[in-house]
């Protein structure tokens, strides 16, 4: 086929299947029409062959054969193509020198982008001497002036130039396409003209997994080298993973999702629908389905934000379920993303500062909480991570921002990511004797802004287990029986049906049980002269989670059932952990800072107790056991309390038996 052919194919398929399209096009002012490559394959096949193996020609083809439509007046109109047959596509791993020149689909994940930029696509040059105009394209890095004028000058100035923005935007292979541990394959792809409108920008960000279709293309790595390097230009740019908001419903699914929303059963078949091939667990599930859904965000007329994404963490023993939970979450929600600790670094999960190689700049590398922006970021073995990269977690989780300043960047990155972690308790194994509070090692601030804290113990019950086997071993006989009645691809529309349209308002009702739950709570642990129960933090994260109930079952207004829910749930999470296991009441304290009321009490009392027997000088240690008795505490207890002490610096023993203060 030659490049007339080609016109002519394009003109009768503009004219007879693509008439109304183009139509709809012209009217709304669009900049490019958008060809179903699929449809043009069933009406010619020759021309996609054509266009594939000549692009500059098939796209210029298909550019003077929109002309004629009659409503096209100009060449404006720019011709994309989009919806490859999946078997079309070229993993990036394999791209090699015979694709390139060629018009390819491909698949990745959007790593970076770079800030647009105006180009020089075609410069006008008059010639110094005899003022001659001439018309040159740029296709290089720099700009070329034309090499001689007709009157023998060489010498030309810049009088106009024709320009385009452009972008570049690295992508990074889907971790599907990869084998055991290949190293993931980036590519640089090339954007202009309408792909880099702030409306369609907001599409093309850090995190979104997106299908490219465009032409191949080398360039040198360095000057007069042999070796070049591969990026593509794109033709068209098609977000496929997005984040919530931003899925595309038909109206036949919404009217779906609001007749499932009327069942009375709807949130526990939404339960049922999270990780379903794992047995039990089901409060566990019902506090990710909640976090899935999410509360609301609030910005206040100050400024000030309170976040709507809640925070979870499953502390457990091993081959108790955790990491399957977080890999499911993570697959489920839109931007979702699945780290391991050990394997993480600080700047892996919030943002690095990197150096283009083509340009020498420095530019911002997203980590996977700022990749997971309005999605969710699963963390595994939060415990096995570094102290200094887990605390840079601590602004992504309450502030929900990233605050980066490196080399010459100073940057906030967006992280509104509802994080779900997994960790063991500190031996491994929970101490049945020992706070739980205490058994978990991640730092007493981190641990403070997760709204749920679940412990997962794996304890011998007969007929639990006889359950558990059962369904375990069902599962590897008839692995289809455990699918439940929502699908994953189901539950991700309705959830994001939900966050896109509902913000539903705490009602009078719900607001005074809410109340009633925190100022009750506050006061039984102010009457017993205990510890405190609860803090404003777990009002906030009860406020949220009826929030999030009320969004499950797309409501505009949150009721006492939700608040009721949220207030049942975090009873339960604050039962397991902040049980004080002396006074066996609620003590906030216990997750905050590590150390119960009742604990700091003794410690306080033990303090005093020395500072009086020592005056100035050091105390027997004899003395202050035979006091600390007669207040109430116990030679153990006592001793447990001189020595933690000790081991904090506050204390020291000048002398054997002799304890002195610092």
């Amino acid at each position: 086929m030659d490049y007339g052919e080609a016109v002519n194919e394009f003109e009768e398929f503009f004219s007879e299947s693509y008439y109304a399209e183009v139509s709809e096009a012209v009217k709304d002012g669009d900049d490019a029409i958008v060809v179903d490559y699929q449809q043009l394959d069933m009406f010619s096949p020759d021309v996609t062959d054509y266009l594939h193996d000549k692009p500059e020609n098939g796209i210029g083809a298909a550019e003077e054969g929109l002309q004629v439509h009659e409503q096209v007046t100009s060449e404006d109109l720019t011709v994309r193509f989009s919806n490859f047959p999946e078997h079309e596509f070229v993993l990036l791993k394999n791209l090699r020198s015979e694709h390139i020149g060629r018009f390819i689909p491909i698949e990745g994940m959007i790593k970076r982008a770079s800030q647009v930029k105006p180009e020089v696509v075609s410069a006008v040059f008059e010639c110094v001497q005899c003022g001659d105009l001439y018309e040159k394209e740029q296709d290089s890095s720099k700009l070329k002036s034309p090499y001689k004028c007709d009157c023998g000058s060489k010498k030309f100035e810049v009088q106009e130039k024709i320009m385009t923005d452009t972008q570049v935007v690295t992508l990074e292979e889907n971790p599907e396409s990869r084998e055991g541990s290949e190293q993931p394959t980036s590519l640089s792809v090339r954007l202009e003209g309408d792909l880099v409108d702030p409306e369609f920008q907001k599409r093309v960000v850090p995190g979104n997994v997106v299908e490219v279709t465009g032409v191949m293309r080398e360039t040198p790595l360095q000057k007069d080298s042999k070796k070049y390097d591969i990026y593509m230009e794109a033709s068209h740019v098609n977000p496929t993973q997005q984040e919530f908001e931003q899925l595309e419903l038909s109206q036949e699914e919404i009217d779906e999702i609001k007749t499932m929303s009327e069942r009375e059963d709807i949130f526990q078949q939404i339960n049922d629908s999270i990780a379903p091939s794992i047995y039990g667990h089901d409060r566990i599930k019902e506090a990710i389905a909640l976090q899935m859904f999410g509360g609301v965000k609030k910005t206040r007329d100050d400024g000030v934000k309170s976040r709507g994404d809640l925070h979870i963490l499953l502390i457990g023993e091993p081959g108790t379920g955790k990491s399957q939970l977080l890999k499911f979450t993570g697959e489920i929600a839109p931007k979702g993303r699945y780290v391991v600790g050990k394997s993480s670094t600080g700047a892996g999960l919030t943002a690095s500062v990197v150096k283009e190689e083509s340009t020498g700049e420095f530019s911002l590398e997203a980590g996977a909480v700022v990749l997971a922006h309005k999605g969710m970021a699963a963390i595994d073995e939060i415990d096995k991570m570094d102290k200094e990269d887990r605390s840079s977690l601590h602004e992504a989780m309450e502030q929900q921002q990233i605050s980066v300043s490196k080399a010459n960047i100073q940057a906030t990155l967006n992280a509104e990511t509802s994080i779900l972690a997994a960790g063991n308790p500190k031996l491994g194994r929970f101490d049945p004797y020992e706070p739980v509070a205490e058994q978990i090692s991640i730092g007493d601030t981190l641990l403070s802004r997760f709204d749920f804290i679940f412990p997962v113990m794996d304890e011998p019950d007969k007929e639990r287990d006889t359950e558990l086997a059962d369904a375990i071993l069902q599962n590897h006989i008839e692995p289809e029986e455990t699918n439940p009645d929502i699908t994953g691809e189901k539950l991700r529309k309705y959830v994001a049906f939900a966050k896109k349209n509902k913000r539903p308002q705490l009602s009078r009702e719900a607001s005074d049980k809410i109340q009633e739950f925190y100022v009750s709570m506050r006061q039984e642990g102010d009457d017993e002269g205990g510890g405190v129960p609860i803090t404003a933090r777990q009002l906030e994260a009860t406020v949220r989670t009826a929030e999030a109930s009320a969004r499950a079952h797309l409501r505009d207004e949150v009721t006492v059932e939700d608040a009721e829910r949220a207030i049942d749930l975090l009873t339960y999470s604050l039962k397991l952990v902040g049980m004080d296991p002396e006074t066996g009441e609620f003590d906030i304290d216990m997750i905050e800072s590590g150390v119960s009321s009742s604990q700091r009490n003794r410690l306080q009392t033990i303090k005093h107790i020395i500072e009086e027997l020592a005056d100035g000088d050091s105390a027997e240690i004899e003395e202050v056991l035979e006091r600390a008795d007669g207040e109430g505490i116990s030679e153990d207890k006592a001793e447990e309390i001189i020595e933690k002490l000790k081991r904090e610096g506050e204390l020291f023993e000048p002398q054997q038996g002799h304890v002195q203060k610092i």
